[in-house]
């Protein structure tokens, strides 16, 4: 028996004393962490504090169950038990107290909930020792000795609680227990308040706020939000694909700069847009809901991604059957109700060219409910407006950029309901618009860019004080900027085909150039018909008018059909996340999307080269040069190529080099866009080409992912 109780003393000593000096070391660490410089290997040892903190939590709770079944165990047993547990859980507490404490001097965490961390949790781990001890004394009080371990696990909640506060936010634990909808009122809030902030307060807030600020960038005080972060500012008003965290939210998953982090709740589609669309628009953090266009972008995405609570307008109409509103639904109309539990709906259509009039015939069937339509877009004429006369309650109208020239709004007179009519981009005048003016309900009408200028709205406004006529997208009469111009036949351009150009408003002029200099209002190609082209170009284009200021640059590599090879292999696999439809891809005729790389369209390389073969068979063409098409996003580390390959000869095994071309890696980030090279050498007629593109080995300086592999995406590959 005294060799068994030596037995089992020896280890017990052991650990005590290894826990107890670790209790030293990490109280010397505390008491000095301010003047305390740690070495970055002793840095990264501090994440496994995460790992390590469910070890003691799990055994204290194990042993505060145990002692409801201690009338199970033999005495002595029970007590040896019990001491293993007690010296397990110092042990864990002591190791789990030192690495928190080493990952919290590396770490962007706010100070109050820091401390309180560090502070109790120092607490349980020398609680955990005082316990032991306690435990193992001779002291006969075993209620206090039982008491001790239940105090324990009531440390560990407050524990847990601090340290759920640093990693997932503030009131973490009771959250769902609280109202999750904003009582907002969206014409008295701002937009940003509206619909951003709940974005951000799922996804972000609990990584970037006063108590914990990774990167040093607070997002939840707007001011903070401003100033940026440690590596600069967060966003740039207007330029979305610059700002550093529609960068970051691109990036792959397991990326380490990657937003939100991998195993936490990650940006929706809908959300990136809005944020996208939110810094596009000049992120403006005052600026009401109804101080945007009714069609703005960043309104419709706003609208679709909020929820919140506003008073119902009072219906006495009975609401339709979901089995009608489900039937309603189609890829081109959406039928919904305008607020939870409201019996009114809102009908949108989408796609001009799939429009036909009997979808909005269909809507009789829901003609007492529906209270907003929107048929912005679409093909409607002013013929088709008498359809609109049974919608009795109908408030709200969107027939912007309609074909209406305002002969058939007469057929609205009895829609006595209605409050808001948008008119903007059609043909209406101020002698059609008269019609249904005294309309008892009408209180805002949209009338930008119709054929009632400054002078006629002047009138209106004398005529119907009671009506505002909104003249322009913006508040102020400042000059606005056309749209940029339409390229027409988008894609890859057969052999007789031409680039067309078009702008929706009359009396514009396009100026283009294809040679990568920038067009403007008198320099640059006069657009007068359709551009020939026999290579790809990177066109540029401008609308212009007087009046307006000139639109915002258009770009786009134009690729003309080339030689395409009888079979096409891949020499070097692509990466598994980026294969898409492996060689196929490369001559498939399929354009990628420069933000959606998970597309089929899509081969990326990054451990590999890209090389790929090119058979032409026995009857080759005279050929003299290749186009890679490829995608540019530093912020997601897709570099272009660092040098280029091409090999010729009449068989795969007896290739000689045609052509090296290197580039210059870029400076600094830039727009996500497409581009293309282009590889010339002497017109040759060889059965078979290798292509070799190699990506970047190293990222510069200048980018986050500094020193790291970089990949190369390519889509098409084009012989002329």
């Amino acid at each position: 028996m005294k060799q068994d109780a030596a037995f089992n003393q020896q280890p017990i000593g052991f650990l005590k004393s290894l826990t107890l000096f670790i209790l030293f070391l990490t109280t010397f660490l505390f008491a000095f962490e301010n003047r305390i410089e740690l070495p970055v290997w002793l840095q990264i040892t501090g994440r496994l504090h995460p790992l390590l903190l469910h070890v003691p939590i799990g055994i204290i709770v194990l042993t505060a169950l145990l002692l409801l079944l201690r009338a199970q165990f033999k005495s002595k047993q029970f007590v040896l038990l019990m001491t293993y547990l007690l010296l397990f859980i110092t042990l864990s507490a002591a190791f789990t107290a030192f690495f928190g404490l080493l990952l919290a001097i590396g770490g962007d965490y706010g100070a109050d909930t820091l401390q309180q961390h560090k502070v109790s949790g120092l607490i349980l781990a020398w609680l955990s020792y005082g316990v032991l001890w306690f435990y193992q004394s001779s002291s006969e009080i075993i209620a206090l000795k039982h008491g001790s371990i239940v105090l324990l696990l009531g440390v560990v909640v407050f524990v847990g609680h601090t340290g759920a506060g640093l990693t997932h936010g503030e009131n973490f634990i009771w959250e769902p227990l609280q109202t999750t909808e904003p009582n907002l009122d969206p014409e008295t809030v701002s937009l940003y308040q509206l619909a951003v902030v709940p974005v951000l307060e799922k996804k972000c807030f609990s990584c970037h706020n006063e108590k914990k600020s990774k990167g040093k960038l607070i997002m939840a005080v707007v001011e903070k939000f401003k100033q940026g972060g440690e590596s600069g500012a967060a966003f740039i008003p207007g330029h979305p694909d610059s700002s550093r965290m529609i960068q970051f939210i691109h990036l792959p998953l397991k990326h380490d700069d990657h937003m939100p982090p991998d195993g936490k709740p990650q940006l929706t589609q809908p959300e990136i847009l809005l944020l996208q669309a939110w810094i596009k628009s000049g992120a403006d953090f005052d600026k009401k809901l109804g101080a945007y266009a009714p069609d703005d972008t960043l309104v419709l995405l706003a609208m679709q991604n909020t929820s919140f609570t506003k008073v119902a307008p009072a219906y006495t109409f009975k609401a339709a059957s979901a089995d009608v509103i489900e039937k309603m639904n189609t890829p081109f109309r959406t039928v919904f109700p305008l607020h939870v539990n409201s019996p009114a709906l809102k009908a949108e259509f989408f796609v001009k060219d799939y429009f036909e009039i009997k979808a909005l015939e269909e809507l009789r069937q829901i003609e007492e409910q529906l209270v907003s339509l929107s048929l912005s877009k679409m093909p409607v004429t002013d013929a088709d407006l008498n359809l609109l006369s049974r919608f009795s309650n109908l408030e709200v109208l969107n027939l912007n950029s309609t074909l209406i020239n305002g002969s058939g709004l007469g057929n609205l007179t009895s829609c006595k309901n209605l409050k808001s009519i948008s008119l903007s981009g059609t043909q209406v005048t101020t002698g059609s618009l008269i019609t249904i003016l005294t309309l008892p309900q009408l209180k805002t009408v949209y009338i930008w860019n119709t054929a009632i200028d400054a002078v006629g709205k002047a009138e209106l406004e004398k005529a119907y004080p009671h009506i505002t006529f909104v003249h322009n997208l913006f508040t102020d009469e400042s000059t606005l900027a056309l749209s940029k111009p339409i390229l027409v036949n988008e894609g890859i351009l057969k052999a007789t085909d031409k680039i067309e150009l078009k702008h929706t408003m009359p009396g514009v002029t396009i100026r283009y150039t294809v040679d990568g200099t920038q067009p403007d209002s008198v320099s640059g190609m006069l657009y007068e018909e359709p551009i020939t082209i026999v290579e790809t170009v990177k066109l540029k284009a401008i609308a212009c008018k007087p009046g307006w200021y000139c639109s915002s640059l258009f770009e786009s590599s134009i690729y003309p059909e080339g030689y395409k090879p009888l079979q096409t292999e891949l020499l070097a696999p692509a990466d598994k996340q980026y294969r898409g439809e492996g060689s196929t891809s490369l001559t498939d005729g399929r354009k990628g999307f420069v933000d959606i790389f998970k597309e089929p369209a899509w081969l990326g390389f990054r451990n590999n080269n890209f090389e790929a073969g090119f058979d032409f068979g026995n009857k080759p063409p005279a050929i003299n040069k290749v186009v890679l098409s490829y995608g540019d996003n530093l912020g997601a580390y897709i570099f272009p190529p660092t040098e280029v390959q091409v090999w010729g000869g009449n068989s795969k095994d007896k290739l000689k080099l045609l052509m090296t071309q290197k580039f210059s890696e870029p400076k600094g980030y830039r727009t996500p866009y497409m581009s293309f090279i282009t590889v010339n050498w002497e017109t040759s007629n060889h059965t078979y080409y290798k292509i070799i593109a190699k990506p970047i080995s190293k990222l510069p300086l200048w980018h986050g992912g500094k020193g790291q592999k970089g990949w190369f995406f390519v889509d098409e590959v084009f012989f002329y």
